[in-house]
């Protein structure tokens, strides 16, 4: 004889939460994602130093010369310090230093020096780093969070197949049994061996057999892959058994409980937009530089000198231009020294048109991006009120078959000692009981997936501290 499993006395040896946790401890994306995290922490950290202010020293070329009785060396040493966020000032000193080993140390062009932008656009430039920088940790705090969220999806995804392979086996057995009880009867009924209805009734038999002992083999393969997923050692033959009796009950995520802005899709769109809007306000069409320093001892004057210039580039034009003066201090005579210089390529100024019909499609299309996020938001809103109402609806109904089948097969069971019914129909009652046990489990883990995935397609930046 074959008889239903009976499923729910059986489902107690794990917890699913034990499960859960055990499954998020080895999903191997889900440490990468944190790998990631920490990576681009200490990627913003380095961009935050590469953007402040930077000092630097440097001896310049050392040359050293012997003439066979003394030696002489020559070098330039400066050092220089500079703030990019204070308009890319910078503040340097400089020297031209010669010893003679006959005659001693002769300094000269001794110089200090002060340049910064006079007009430019390098602080919103540096905004614009600092934003993507801080946006790359939040999109891989983000991942994470999300990572985590899809690996507990997944987990109750695969629990649900289990539950349903389950389900198939207590269908098949009692599927088996009714076409058993049909080729007793057959017998019963004197039909030889060799007659169709005799091979007929035997090989539907035959072919129950197979379909509970393949769906058995399912659950229990199904069964080691998962429980190994989990951390979990299984070395038995019956998953049946292994299997949690019930899952964590969650109330339904309201998908309008979250604000539009917060729409993953919208949210990233809007923030693209935003972000190349400052970087195509940032890019200049000219920048003025200027320099202003007093050198000792000057060698084009020979006194020291008050120095002054400036230079300008014109983005787009590639023309560069840049004129200096030098006026000698601490002397009778005042004869300034003039400098300039002038540069232009044509291949930027060919380029800037283009250029500038590329960024007003740039932009046209990240509007169009954000027109395309809000759609598809409309969308997911019908959508996963319309799944949530067919899962409701669906547990409802099974919760009310199950205990519809509950009293029903109490009932067969006494009917069935007292001889009223036959075992058949005391079997029939029991397998559908157990069938939707099994279903309104399915329902609560639907439920839980529904949650998941609802969360997923929203930004929720308040719940990821607690995940760092």
């Amino acid at each position: 004889m074959f008889f239903p499993i009976s499923l729910m006395p059986l489902f107690a040896h794990q917890k699913a939460e034990d499960l859960l946790q055990g499954y998020l401890q080895n999903d191997l994306n889900v440490k990468k994602l944190t790998n990631s995290l920490q990576n681009q922490v200490l990627e913003d950290k380095a961009t935050k130093i590469s953007n402040g202010w930077n000092f630097k020293i440097e001896s310049g070329t050392v040359t050293v010369t012997t003439d066979g009785e003394h030696r002489r060396v020559t070098f330039s040493p400066s050092a220089e310090l500079s703030i990019p966020q204070l308009n890319n000032l910078t503040l340097g000193a400089s020297a031209d230093i010669k010893y003679k080993e006959e005659d001693g140390t002769d300094t000269k062009n001794k110089s200090l020096y002060m340049s910064v932008d006079l007009y430019s656009k390098n602080k919103q430039k540096l905004e614009v780093t600092k934003l993507k920088s801080e946006r790359s940790v939040l999109e891989a705090s983000r991942a994470l969070q999300n990572g985590l969220i899809t690996a507990e999806k997944d987990f109750y995804t695969e629990l649900k197949s289990l539950y349903s392979t389950a389900a198939s086996i207590v269908k098949a057995e009692n599927d088996l049994y009714d076409d058993q009880l049909a080729f007793n009867e057959i017998r019963a009924k004197g039909y030889i061996a060799g007659s169709l209805k005799y091979r007929q009734a035997e090989m539907k038999v035959l072919s129950g057999e197979r379909n509970v002992e393949i769906n058995k083999r399912e659950l229990e393969r199904q069964t080691k892959i998962f429980a190994s997923k989990c951390g979990i050692e299984y070395d038995g033959n019956d998953a049946v058994e292994f299997l949690p009796d019930s899952v964590p009950q969650a109330e339904a995520v309201d998908v309008l409980s979250f604000k539009k802005e917060a729409f993953a899709k919208i949210e990233k769109a809007t923030w693209t937009n935003r972000i190349n809007t400052l970087n195509r306000n940032a890019d200049s069409k000219i920048t003025v530089r200027g320099k202003a320093g007093y050198t000792f001892d000057n060698s084009s004057t020979d006194s020291d000198t008050l120095d002054l210039g400036s230079s300008l580039t014109w983005n787009g034009t590639g023309l560069t231009a840049s004129a200096g003066v030098s006026w000698p201090l601490k002397t009778d005579s005042f004869y300034p020294v003039y400098t300039f210089g002038l540069s232009f390529s044509p291949q930027p100024f060919l380029l800037a048109n283009i250029t500038d019909q590329q960024k007003e499609i740039a932009e046209e299309q990240e509007k169009i991006d954000i027109q395309s996020a809000e759609k598809d938001y409309q969308t997911e809103m019908i959508s996963r009120q319309t799944q949530l109402s067919d899962i409701q609806w669906k547990k409802k109904t099974n919760e009310e078959s199950l205990d519809m089948y509950k009293k029903l097969a109490a009932d067969e069971e006494r009917y069935y000692r007292q001889g009223y019914v036959t075992q058949s129909e005391y079997r029939n009652a029991k397998a559908n009981k157990e069938n939707y046990e099994i279903q309104c489990l399915i329902n609560d883990i639907e439920l839980l997936i529904y949650n998941d995935e609802t969360k997923l397609l929203f930004c929720r930046d308040d719940e990821i501290k607690a995940i760092k």
